[in-house]
């Protein structure tokens, strides 16, 4: 019994971080006319256009063109995935030995992950189109494993994890990148 509630409460520890973030990320949300057209339209191009705004919000330095944009939304994912790692080290010490293993990966693919993100901002500022495209698909992959890590690699399993609903987070907000990507490097398909 002692056990089943301390995980309750370390789950809902877990879900009211999460709850915060999200809710500061939802509270960032720009009414439409707040942002400039132009990164309007790059907004609603990508498949989660509300999260583009609201994720960019705090990196807005002038700048419109589509490159730029992408660098903001890429220092978003760096943001959102430095919580991740917070989310999970939190978790980790009264984490069961099988799952702390699970945090354990989940720990070493945000660090792959953050060294992707951030060489797709050298990428960007480089004008290699195909490496930002490798880079960002990088991330994709190793947020994903982490999932795996609590679905044991079978997909019809939901992931349950207190990481679930930030990776999910993290994988909109790569897909996102990659639209813009397409627009900030057309010729790289």
């Amino acid at each position: 019994m002692m056990i089943v509630n301390r995980a309750l409460s370390i789950s809902s520890c877990l879900m009211m971080m999460m709850m915060m973030m999200m809710f500061n990320l939802a509270v960032a949300v720009p009414q439409p006319t707040m942002l400039n057209p132009a990164i309007q339209a790059i907004c609603d191009a990508t498949d989660y256009p509300a999260l583009c705004q609201s994720s960019i919000i705090p990196y807005l330095d002038g700048h419109t063109d589509p490159a730029s944009v992408l660098i903001m939304h890429i220092l978003a994912g760096i943001h959102t995935t430095k919580e991740a790692i917070q989310i999970a080290k939190h978790a980790l010490p009264s984490a069961t030995h099988y799952d702390a293993q699970r945090y354990e990966v989940c720990l070493d693919t945000y660090d792959s992950a953050m060294d992707s993100w951030k060489s797709a901002i050298r990428s960007t500022k480089a004008g290699k189109g195909f490496e930002v495209a490798n880079d960002l698909s990088a991330v994709a992959s190793m947020i994903s494993s982490c999932d795996d890590a609590f679905t044991d690699d079978d997909p019809t399993v939901p992931n349950q994890s207190p990481l679930g609903q930030i990776d999910q987070l993290l994988l909109h907000m790569d897909s996102n990148c990659l639209a813009i990507h397409l627009k900030a490097f057309p010729d790289s398909n």
